[in-house]
């Protein structure tokens, strides 16, 4: 499945990830099919977004050597305090490794961390026709539990969201 010769590794982000982090969610900004979002991150913004993280949400990224290949991140599904359980997962891989098993171990390893975090709950927001994303939520334990219909528009067309949730059976105690 994979191309590279080297271990992949999984790792929490630093914060001289922040230009490569931009870049690779850039290109989902610019493929149209991660994201309604149709505004580019700088670096910066990038870095301060890490800086400013608790560590409860947590930034991985994927790496061979030296190359960034992908990230995921954690953030907060609500500031009200009854969902301090559930948090919101994204995931972007570089463009070229996409299909290529980058996707999976980043989605297992943030799983993880979830878990360790005391998460019971990681959901997630898929566009509807990005079926490489619906296959990873699906190879990965996920399940597909509800559908907003033209929620949002993707070069001048409307799409439909797939709601994605994934139970951590250990912290439901």
């Amino acid at each position: 499945m994979s191309e590279w010769t080297e271990p992949l590794k999984i790792r929490p982000a630093r914060v001289e990830d922040a230009k490569e982090i931009a870049r690779i969610y850039n290109q989902g900004v610019q493929d149209r099919t991660a994201t309604f979002d149709d505004a580019y991150v700088t670096p910066e913004e990038r870095y301060l977004w890490l800086v400013a993280r608790p560590d409860r949400f947590p930034v991985l990224v994927a790496q061979v050597k030296h190359t960034l290949m992908g990230w995921a991140s954690l953030t907060p599904y609500s500031p009200r305090h009854c969902y301090d359980g559930i948090a919101e997962l994204s995931i972007y891989i570089e463009r070229t490794l996409r299909g290529h098993g980058v996707a999976h171990e980043l989605m297992r390893a943030m799983q993880q961390a979830a878990k360790d975090k005391g998460f019971y709950k990681l959901v997630g927001r898929v566009i509807a026709d990005n079926a490489p994303a619906r296959k990873l939520c699906q190879e990965t334990g996920w399940r597909e539990v509800g559908l907003h219909e033209k929620h949002g528009r993707l070069a001048g067309e409307w799409h439909d969201l797939v709601l994605v949730e994934f139970l951590i059976p250990e912290n439901l105690k």
